[in-house]
């Protein structure tokens, strides 16, 4: 099966990230290396603070006597030069929240704090402010503290606003859910997402320059899908920029929600039956293959795309494959749960998030993620 968004366009070079100026690839390398020079860690086994390896996970994980600790750091990215060209910083807290705390959800972790990063080239009152109620919207949405942050004024290093931040998670010793127990036949449950959310931005920019379009002028495909809400629309409809900086989808509710209940009992399933978690940001559907060494996933039955992917797609173009590699394509997290307790659980998760179902099936058919359309299909992460 082929989606609706395919492209074949003779006359125009395909456009992809790398030659937008982000090549992931490259990015996976250095991080590699970067990793491999880290020295490790100075507390030992059996003290606070002491490492507990996560081989591909999405957050860091210390000891904490009968808890467990974990950590996400991230930022909002290239989305805040849109946000910059607009004046419009609304969402950017949120984004930047949920980049974060939808990492610790990965790992079974409640977020429960978060400090921001903010760099500017100068002071603003005025931006700082609508910054900070987004940041305490987010906390809202997140159930978090905002513990704190720091404001850096940086002439001549930073020449726009750039906004990072790190959450703080827990979760019960021995109640990390990390994969490993993952087997073939095991079912994937999609969440919707809520847009384009934080990532392929550097892309994104470059086709919104090449279409000729202004972020004022209203979007040039009919943003209704799936009920969503595009933050910040007027009555007349929205405007390209305010469907492309539509926040992040924040899965705290209905996440920690499901989680908790199958701990006490009280959920869908029992805390062993949810196998694994995913966070469909950077590297699309390659994010699977960070849950399992060996391994596959197979998407037979993808989320409904929102319709700015197939813009995208159209105006670079954009080849599926690419597509699927740097956005989320209407999927921001996914659960792996054991197959007898499927039906109970998409139940549920439903209830919650409308439009979450089984989109697919973990299999043994090696380590790589392949999808309804046949030409998406991903090797390593």
């Amino acid at each position: 099966m082929k989606l609706a968004l395919r492209v074949r366009c003779v006359a125009d070079t395909p456009m992809d990230y790398a030659s937008s100026g982000v090549d992931i690839d490259a990015e996976g390398a250095a991080i590699a290396s970067l990793i491999g020079s880290l020295s490790g860690s100075v507390r030992q086994p059996g003290t606070r603070g002491a490492p507990i390896p996560l081989p591909g996970g999405f957050g860091g994980i210390i000891e904490f006597g009968d808890s467990r600790l974990a950590l996400a750091t991230d930022g909002v990215g290239s989305k805040l030069q849109l946000a910059n060209s607009l004046g419009r910083y609304e969402g950017v807290g949120i984004d930047c929240v949920a980049m974060n705390v939808n990492d610790l959800l990965c790992v079974g972790a409640e977020p429960l704090a978060f400090v921001d990063y903010i760099a500017v080239p100068a002071t603003d009152p005025a931006t700082h402010a609508v910054i900070g109620s987004s940041l305490a919207e987010a906390s809202r949405r997140a159930r978090i503290t905002l513990a704190g942050g720091e404001t850096a004024t940086l002439p001549g290093i930073v020449t726009e606003l750039d906004l990072s931040g790190t959450a703080l998670g827990w979760f019960p010793a021995g109640g990390a859910i990390t994969g490993e127990r993952l087997e073939a036949g095991d079912v994937v449950i999609g969440l919707p997402s809520s847009g384009v959310h934080s990532n392929g931005y550097t892309l994104l920019r470059a086709v919104v320059e090449k279409s000729g379009l202004s972020l004022t002028d209203a979007a040039p495909f009919d943003s209704e899908h799936a009920g969503r809400v595009i933050e910040g629309a007027g009555e007349a409809g929205a405007s390209l920029g305010e469907v492309l900086l539509n926040p992040t989808r924040i899965y705290v509710d209905p996440i920690i929600d499901l989680i908790d209940a199958c701990r006490d009992g009280s959920g869908p399933c029992a805390s062993e039956d949810l196998k694994a978690i995913a966070h469909i940001t950077g590297g699309g559907l390659s994010n699977l293959l960070r849950l399992h060494d060996s391994l596959g996933w197979h998407i037979s039955d993808p989320l409904p795309v929102p319709p700015e992917f197939g813009w995208i797609a159209e105006v670079g173009p954009v080849e599926n494959l690419e597509m699927h590699k740097v956005f989320n394509m209407g999927m921001g997290m996914c659960l792996a749960v054991s197959e007898d307790v499927v039906d109970s659980v998409e139940e549920w998760l439903a209830a919650r998030l409308s439009g979450s179902r089984r989109v697919g099936v973990v299999t043994d058919e090696g380590h790589r993620v392949t999808h309804a359309d046949s030409d998406v299909v991903f090797e390593h992460y």
